[in-house]
């Protein structure tokens, strides 16, 4: 049985353009979560930092994770983002101990 991929993925923005980023994700989500495997797929704002959000993951296995990033929705977010983010992603993944 295929370990579940657990993730927090760190997001800056730049300057006064974290609506752009919201307004992205609430486009993708619903396309995310009807993806097989998916069983989280969540943004936060960091409350003392309006230009840093946080996307916590979860799915049921590396390979429905893989595919994630195989979709058309999630390639053409990959072409808006950088006119919004401040950088790359910083994505954590979580194991239990």
């Amino acid at each position: 049985m295929d370990q579940e991929v657990k993730l927090v993925v760190l997001i800056d923005v730049q300057a006064g353009k974290a609506e752009q980023q919201i307004r992205l994700f609430n486009n993708l989500k619903p396309l995310v979560l009807e993806e097989e495997g998916c069983f989280e797929y969540e943004l936060h704002r960091v409350t003392d930092n309006e230009d840093q959000l946080v996307l916590t993951e979860r799915w049921s296995s590396e390979a429905a994770w893989k595919a994630h990033h195989e979709t058309p929705h999630m390639k053409e977010a990959s072409k808006l983002t950088p006119s919004f983010r401040a950088g790359p992603t910083k994505v954590l993944r979580l194991d239990l101990v």
